[in-house]
């Protein structure tokens, strides 16, 4: 299930603070494959981030989401990738169920600036659409 995905990743990232924290965040950032600038549109951007944020999704022909996304910026790339990650191969349905409050699990928005934490409440948003899209789709 998703919200304990989202507990565990929580649990496993809780003993890091502060820049160790934001460190992980910077290294996991290096491991995301860059989108194609074909992808990096308007349409994909998420809007309120500190930095450029784009997030693309699709449904699978399964009914699972996969979702890339990239930024120009680390640590904000870092704090998608812990989200693509936790949604890469659920369930549309389990997705299009979530809200943002189903991420405070994770103890990441308290570390961000308040910009940051807006941004990420709407890439939440926007991955969440997405997963609604798709559901309405099939």
């Amino acid at each position: 299930m998703i919200l304990d995905k989202i507990k565990e990743r929580g649990e496993e990232m809780a003993p890091l603070e502060g820049h160790d924290r934001l460190q992980y965040l910077i290294d996991i950032a290096r491991q995301v494959e860059p989108l194609d600038d074909s992808e990096k549109i308007d349409d994909n951007k998420i809007r309120g981030c500190a930095s450029n944020l784009w997030v693309v999704g699709k449904v699978n022909e399964d009914g699972t989401m996969s979702y890339k996304h990239d930024a120009d910026a680390w640590i904000t790339k870092g704090t998608a990738k812990v989200l693509v990650d936790l949604l890469n191969g659920e369930h549309k349905n389990h997705i299009a169920q979530l809200t943002l409050e189903s991420f405070e699990g994770l103890g990441i928005r308290n570390l961000l600036t308040m910009q940051r934490q807006v941004g990420f409440g709407s890439l939440v948003e926007r991955m969440i659409e997405i997963a609604k899209i798709g559901k309405q789709n099939t």
